[in-house]
């Protein structure tokens, strides 16, 4: 409720003691779901990109299963 109201800061100042807590007690309560919101949300975010991840496998290069690329043996003309 509180947090929609926008008070400056002269305003806050103004607020008697009781008014103060509400608006601090408030306005913990909704930092508090908007942070519960957000790790909600990561949580999500990485479960789907965990799930991406192990579906995508890397490509198979074709001649890597006999232990690697072999070099070319080239012999040099001698002067």
């Amino acid at each position: 409720m509180i947090y929609h109201l926008k008070l400056q800061p002269s305003e806050i100042e103004a607020l008697d003691y009781y008014e103060y807590w509400y608006y601090v007690k408030d306005m913990a309560d909704v930092l508090k779901k908007q942070n519960s919101d957000n790790s909600d949300q990561t949580d999500q975010m990485s479960a789907q990109q965990k799930g991406m991840m192990s579906s995508m496998k890397p490509p198979k290069m074709p001649g890597m299963s006999g232990g690697g690329m072999k070099m070319p043996k080239i012999s040099m003309p001698k002067f």
